[in-house]
């Protein structure tokens, strides 16, 4: 299993179906895409939640 410090340096993307699209590291994704759950649709996202939709881009 990769260490923290390893699976945060791969890119991943997040689809929500609204049609918004984010990529980039887990670090750098996840505030983007908690900060488009509460202001696209008044959803809050927790980190687990992010990771869980992330696929490898």
């Amino acid at each position: 299993m990769p260490s923290r410090k390893q699976a945060s340096a791969i890119e991943l993307v997040v689809r929500c179906d609204c049609g918004f699209e984010a990529r980039g590291t887990e670090d750098t994704l996840v505030p983007v895409v908690q900060r488009h759950g509460r202001e696209a649709h008044k959803m809050e996202v927790s980190r687990e939640q992010v990771l869980a939709m992330a696929r490898p881009a």
